[in-house]
């Protein structure tokens, strides 16, 4: 790989003189005596002097300042430290002349050891450091690999795809069952600008400047922390990224555990100590330093980087949001390469003005699920029945697109038949059947699953999991668990990680589970199996009280419907010292019951749909009779999971269907192809903020023109249609008797195209209106088709013809659209409505002004809420905007 980047030749001198060395400095622009300095600056003397006391030593001694019983009383002090301090305690004792001499002595022996710091001695430190990070990385070559299994996991995890843009907030509620087929979706771009190699991650591509700092998201389990791995054994290995001569790797859970100011020399020392001595030649050359920042997502202070102050020398102490915010925003080390990796739920949070790369881990591609299937049962034949077997299933085929959950379905496969157990079919059963191949492998201290002890181990770490889930914790510390040591330790090691992280004076050992789902299906374990709970998550004014907002809970319910089906609490007894939940009933009469209220009011019900298809019990279909089935699944990118519910619900619940809202739900063509069964039961159906293309309108029509068709209304507002996808649904129309409104707000649609549509009045007697706010056209085109005749259909702006209750119905879904919408979906959604709203005479509506004035008061509300600055300030601009559109009118 060649680099823009040029290193100092043999011998050239590698830094001044003076710079950087504050203690120096101060001595020589002080106004107090020199024997004041020693004590004023004692501590910070000791830090400096420690990695020259010897030099020091040998100059004192020649220039006759010690004598040589002084030289042997500090020269046998044990450790650096303590000789610097019984040495200034000996200078002290010499007055002020002697102390003087000393600083000056002090300043010749950096000045003559900086002097000599060549390229030969700083190739040294290279070498030194890569060994350093070679031993701490070589464990990835058997990652994630059971006793007896020798493959090379980190040649198959990693596959970056280069975006313009990075993942928003809208896959944060459900990010793994999602993320499948946000996966399909990114390899199936085409373009060739968007493919990176790992080996590409830093290069200039594309004629555009070397990026300096990058940020490579990706769903938990993906392998973003491997990925980190892998580059630091390749960079130490002197496969790749060899333009850099140093890289510094630093994960946001060790740095959790500094809760004091710090330089961000001392950050550096504590991890990387064997560089302590040539940090100041590291950050004169930063422009060679890659420093890594890990895991940003479990970094407890990630709302405050938005700094008011910043930090720019290395040695200003600062708490540790201040020196990672600067470091990202490149006020710190402004030439240094910053990688930062995060999950999508908090990049927000990230000052993403400053990032020049944004690169998504995208996981296992399918050719590769299946060599890895090959390689895990080491067979071919046998590794590619299963791959088959698993394609067919989307709950297991989406959780192999994350390498960790590829590695537990397989786990799973490879038992199914020595424990008699079924494959399976639901998230839970998968789950259920990991817990017991886990405790089938590990449970060696007790012998049999059904022994009391390996009960008391799951419970134990049950509790755990769920008081951590009610305070939103991922990581907890040992010596805050008081039972964590009275716990099975092999139950304890399957299923807990460990981090250890050094002290001064003590080691500080970090807990977490293997995944936050493996936390979240323990929680759901406990919740079934206790009796007796003292905070009861299910308790909607507990929820409100902690904070637990809409999404956060929805795996952890998924998991416990499945957990007490009856097929996962007949594998659990047969395998564990186990009494049947007393909760079955209880919570599938919850189920039923807010299933059918969701339906019937029309709330978002996807996720209660999941724990339906968890329990795996058709008979309970006859419960579920709503007086009428309204199922709204918006705002949530669908993955093939969800089409499965979505059937598997309809197929069993075969009524007519009032309401179908699939806004923004990133259906396409494929998709409709697959709902068009059910689609011909729909009475009203939105399909709003899709890319709908023509292949997708021509399925539309294709029910549109069906005889059994029930669409009263269609909902196409900001699906990017043109005049090709208008005019599809022009010859459709005339062969369609039940269609009333159209509503195509904010497309890309073109006068002559909706001029030919106003004639449809004249074929299809139904139709009451069609309307184009916000499409093409200009106030002289609103003219001329308001100048039509009465029987015009087109409404391409706000006046009194349609009356007030025709656009207040409109207004209220628009309104209950922002109340469920996150504050970054608010603005991009309000953002399309605002061109809509502009449309209107300005006369005859006064009765908007009450719109504006409900929509600035819901505004000033969220913006107050918002902890996210950048979407807060997006809102405030939002909102201005349209208090100045309601004055013109």
């Amino acid at each position: 790989m060649t680099s823009s980047y040029t290193r100092p030749y043999m011998g050239e001198k590698l830094m001044t003189t003076e710079e950087g060395d504050t203690i120096l400095n101060i001595w020589q622009n002080r106004s107090s005596p020199s024997l004041l300095f020693l004590q004023t600056h004692r501590s910070q003397l000791v830090n400096e002097l420690e990695y020259y006391i010897d030099s020091i030593l040998d100059r004192a001694l020649q220039q006759q300042l010690l004598s040589r019983d002084d030289y042997e009383d500090v020269a046998y002090e044990g450790g650096p430290r303590k000789q610097v301090r019984k040495l200034l305690d000996i200078i002290h004792c010499l007055g002020e002349e002697n102390a003087s001499i000393f600083c000056e002595l002090f300043h010749q022996v950096k000045k003559s050891r900086t002097q000599t710091t060549n390229a030969r001695e700083y190739s040294k430190f290279i070498k030194k450091h890569k060994q350093v990070l070679e031993r701490r990385s070589n464990f990835i070559n058997f990652y994630n690999c059971r006793h007896g299994e020798k493959f090379y996991f980190s040649d198959y995890f990693v596959n970056l795809l280069l975006v313009n843009g990075h993942y928003s907030l809208e896959i944060k509620k459900n990010e793994l069952l999602t993320f499948g087929q946000q996966r399909i979706h990114l390899q199936s771009k085409n373009e060739e600008q968007c493919k990176l190699k790992l080996n590409q991650l830093f290069d200039n591509l594309n004629k555009r400047r070397t990026p300096k700092k990058i940020l490579v998201s990706g769903v938990a389990g993906i392998g973003k922390t491997v990925f980190v791995q892998k580059l630091l054994l390749d960079f130490s290995n002197g496969v790749e990224y060899q333009h850099f001569d140093f890289v510094l790797n630093f994960t946001f859970r060790d740095l959790n555990l500094i809760n004091k100011p710090i330089t961000l020399r001392e950050v550096i020392s504590k991890k990387h100590g064997h560089l302590s001595q040539i940090l100041d030649v590291v950050f004169r050359n930063s422009h060679n330093l890659l420093v890594i920042l890990d895991g940003f997502d479990e970094f407890k202070s990630y709302n405050q980087l938005d700094l008011e102050q910043y930090v720019f020398d290395p040695d200003e102490e600062a708490e540790i949001p201040q020196l990672v915010g600067s470091l990202i925003k490149g006020e710190l080390l402004p030439e240094a390469t910053v990688l930062l990796t995060s999950r999508p739920t908090v990049i927000n949070h990230i000052p993403v003005e400053c990032i020049e790369r944004f690169v998504i881990i995208t996981g296992f591609s399918v050719t590769e699920i299946e060599d890895y299937f090959q390689k895990f049962f080491e067979d071919k034949e046998v590794g590619s029945e299963h791959f088959v077997a698993v394609k067919e299933n989307h709950f297991l085929f989406t959780l192999c697109y994350i390498p960790a959950f590829c590695w537990i379905v397989c786990s799973v496969l490879k038992e199914i038949s020595t424990l008699h157990i079924e494959c399976p079919k639901t998230m839970t059963d998968i789950y259920c059947h990991y817990l017991i191949v886990l405790l089938k492998y590990h449970a060696h201290q007790v012998g049999s699953t059904k022994d009391g002890a390996v009960l008391h181990g799951i419970l134990g770490l049950g509790h755990i999991a769920y008081h951590s889930l009610l305070k939103h914790e991922t990581l907890f510390y040992e010596k805050d668990l008081e039972m964590f040591h009275k716990l099975p330790k092999d139950i304890v090691n399957s299923f807990l990680d460990t981090t250890y992280v050094q002290e001064l004076g003590y080691t500080e050992n970090v807990l977490s589970f293997t995944h936050f789902t493996i936390q979240e299906f323990f929680a759901a374990f406990y919740y079934v199996h206790v009796e007796n709970i003292t905070e009861d998550i299910m308790d909607i004014d507990l929820q409100k009280r902690l904070g637990i907002g809409s999404g956060y809970l929805d795996l952890f319910l998924r998991f416990l419907s499945g957990l007490l089906s009856v097929r996962n609490q007949d594998i659990l007894l047969k395998h564990l010292d186990l009494l049947e939940s007393k909760k079955s009933e209880m919570y599938t009469s919850w189920l039923v019951k807010s299933i059918v209220e969701y339906c019937e009011s029309g709330g978002y019900i996807l996720n209660l749909l999941h724990c339906f298809f968890e329990q795996q019990i058709s008979s309970l279909a006859s419960r579920i009779t709503p007086s009428v089935l309204r199922l709204n699944v918006s705002d949530n990118v669908f993955s093939p999971i969800d089409f499965d519910v979505l059937a598997y619900f309809l197929d069993l619940v075969p009524m007519s269907i009032d309401e179908f809202d699939l806004t923004a739900t990133h259906v396409d063509a494929g998709h409709l192809k697959k709902l068009q069964p059910y689609l011909h039961r729909c009475k009203k159906l939105w399909l709003g903020e899709n890319n709908l293309d023509i292949e997708a309108i021509t399925i539309l029509s294709s029910i549109l023109m069906s005889p059994d068709c029930k669409l009263e209304l269609l909902g196409l507002g900001w699906t990017q249609l043109e005049d090709e996808e208008f005019l599809e649904l022009y010859k459709c129309l005339p062969h369609n008797r039940s269609l009333t409104g159209l509503w195509l707000e904010g497309n890309n649609i073109n006068y002559t195209a909706i001029e030919q549509f106003s004639d449809i009045p004249l074929f299809n007697s139904t139709l009451h209106h069609v309307v184009l706010l916000g499409n093409n056209l200009v106030h002289e085109n609103i003219a001329a088709l308001k100048a039509k005749s009465d029987k015009s259909i087109i409404v391409a702006h706000i006046d009194e013809n349609f009356g007030q209750d025709f656009w207040q119905g409109w207004w209220d879904w628009i309104f209950q659209r922002c109340k469920i919408c996150n504050d970054e979906k608010i603005v991009s959604f309000l953002t399309k409505v605002y061109r809509g709203l502009g449309l209107c005479d300005g006369k005859d509506t006064e009765w908007m002004k009450d719109w504006y004035m409900q929509l600035n008061d819901f505004l000033q509300e969220r913006i107050q809420q918002c902890s996210i600055k950048v979407i807060a300030k997006k809102m405030e601009e939002l909102r201005k905007m349209f208090q100045q559109q309601s004055q013109n009118h």
